[in-house]
């Protein structure tokens, strides 16, 4: 895996600058168990062999392939078409009732939505979890937590998930990707280093103390007792978030990384430009993971909030720090757990 340096900015350097879209990885993070393959893609006859270079004009020349989001909570980075967008409310009765959206807004992306995000960041800062902590646990806080501050965030199901699984596969393999970034630790740590750049040496420490973390919970089966997909949804759909239900399956065919605050990829632009740009020659079906990095940082700062509301004798820059390395390391290893790692990475910034 190669992917290009850049040195990190903070958002008050990027107000007046312009944003360019960069292919860091052409070949894929170069890690990965997963079935969403390009290669077999191609094999397979859904995307044609000029699909990469539609994406790569796409994403690098068209002006509207990234907008504004248009509401403040988050979703899923998954790239599958809605068909349904829900929130769950109580009436004035207490009773549980169900409000459907007419349209789906844009929104910020992390993988799982951003009480799952939070969740793992708050994880990372209180370190290996005692026998009676479990992941619903910390969710359950972190969702309360969240309403207090009145931070919103989303996440997605799809119209097929059955059993235990909610179709989403960062919520519904959580215990597998956990234990992956591990298994991929060398390759995440070789995608942090490019992803962080200059400051990657001022957040080592962190760095480690995250994937030491993540060594406890790979070990600690308990944690995960309350972790499927269903159980899931169900508490994030009582925490009052926004929730799609997508259609199909994965074909997505690379990944962007976005760190222009306050925008998002158009993925469904994204998907309807690239189709018909094969002219007589279109691909099936072409699609994109999204993850928005600013809306991480966005996370990792409110978590860190909490953190020291909770302990005031906590130093709040290296919890955020902390909040952030869970950030990177479980988007890296969702990557590595549903894609085969030969999507191309395209990394959105300013200069």
């Amino acid at each position: 895996m190669s992917i290009g340096k850049h040195t990190p900015m903070n958002y008050s350097e990027k107000e007046h600058q312009t944003a360019i879209v960069e292919c860091i990885a052409p070949d894929g993070l170069g890690f990965g168990e997963g079935g969403i393959s390009v290669k077999s893609q191609i094999d397979q006859g859904i995307l044609t062999p000029d699909t990469p270079r539609h994406i790569r004009e796409f994403l690098t020349n068209n002006p509207n392939a990234f907008k504004q989001v248009e509401v403040d909570d988050d979703g899923c980075g998954d790239g599958r078409p809605w068909t349904k967008v829900i929130q769950e409310y109580r009436d004035e009765n207490g009773e549980k009732k169900i409000q459907l959206f007419g349209r789906s807004k844009l929104r910020a992306k992390v993988f799982g939505g951003g009480l799952v995000v939070a969740a793992s960041m708050w994880r990372a800062i209180q370190g290996a979890p005692q026998d009676e902590q479990t992941v619903g646990g910390d969710r359950a806080f972190m969702a309360s937590k969240l309403s207090e501050a009145e931070f919103s965030h989303g996440a997605h199901s799809d119209d097929h998930a059955e059993g235990e699984n909610c179709g989403c596969g960062a919520i519904d393999k959580y215990p597998v990707i956990t234990t992956n970034a591990i298994k991929y630790r060398p390759q995440i740590t070789s995608a942090l280093e490019a992803l962080y750049g200059d400051e990657f040496e001022g957040n080592k420490s962190e760095i480690e103390q995250v994937f030491g973390v993540y060594e406890a919970l790979a070990k600690n089966n308990g944690y995960f007792a309350d972790a499927s997909g269903r159980q899931s949804m169900e508490q994030i759909l009582g925490s009052g978030a926004v929730v799609k239900e997508l259609q199909g399956h994965h074909i997505e065919e690379t990944i962007i990384i976005n760190d222009v605050e306050g925008t998002t990829l158009d993925q469904q632009l994204f998907t309807e430009i690239v189709k018909n740009a094969g002219g007589d020659h279109r691909p099936r079906i072409v699609q994109a993971f999204s993850i928005d990095v600013w809306r991480g940082r966005a996370i990792a700062d409110k978590v860190a909030e909490i953190a020291q509301e909770e302990d005031t004798t906590v130093d709040g820059r290296r919890v955020i720090r902390l909040a952030y390395a869970d950030f990177l390391i479980r988007t890296l290893a969702v990557a590595g757990t549903l894609t085969a790692g030969d999507l191309p990475v395209y990394r959105r910034t300013t200069q």
